[in-house]
């Protein structure tokens, strides 16, 4: 009996010891750790999907858009275009109308509808072809068209419902396709 007695009194002095040297190194280990953090901060990949609408030169091709916001009287801002720049609404690019809704750069001209436009819109089109989503989302026209003559370019696009609770956005690419030599 002696000797479990002697043995359990021995593990818990050298427990008492681990902890104690565990305890006196763990501010030193966090504070390199935090150095080396604050040092090199990781960097963060966005991961999502981005469409893009493609036009050639001279094109004109409208794009449908559909949001879980409220389309019609219930908008606050309405439909707004900027471009973007690594993922920042900065508008650099381009010019952008007054009311945010139509946007040009290059050649490249994107416009979206006015709130009473975009409402009449969207009943007419679900009323129509979009049946399958007469209840359950907005649908909003997107128009995209690039002057003839445009030279290939890509414009990352952040298109915004501002509604009076909050705010449906996506991010888009327009691309200018090259034009098609003869013969090939």
């Amino acid at each position: 009996m002696r000797v479990v007695e002697w043995l359990a009194g021995g593990l818990v002095v050298a427990g008492i010891v681990a902890l104690t040297t565990a305890m006196a190194d763990e501010p030193a280990t966090a504070a390199k750790g935090a150095t080396k953090a604050a040092a090199k901060p990781a960097p963060v990949k966005p991961t999502r999907i981005i469409p893009l609408v493609v036009v050639a030169p001279g094109e004109t091709k409208t794009v449908l858009f559909s949001c879980e916001c409220p389309v019609g009287v219930t908008r606050g801002g309405g439909l707004e275009l900027s471009a973007m720049t690594s993922g920042e609404d900065t508008a650099p690019v381009g010019t952008t109308s007054a009311d945010g809704d139509t946007f040009r750069h290059a050649g490249v001209t994107v416009s979206v509808p006015d709130d009473e436009e975009a409402s009449g819109l969207d009943k007419k089109l679900r009323s129509r072809a979009l049946v399958a989503l007469a209840k359950r989302r907005p649908v909003v026209p997107v128009t995209v068209s690039a002057e003839p003559g445009t030279a290939p370019v890509a414009i990352d696009l952040h298109l915004v419902d501002a509604t009076c609770s909050g705010h449906c956005h996506t991010d888009f690419t327009v691309v200018v396709e090259a034009p098609v030599e003869a013969g090939q």
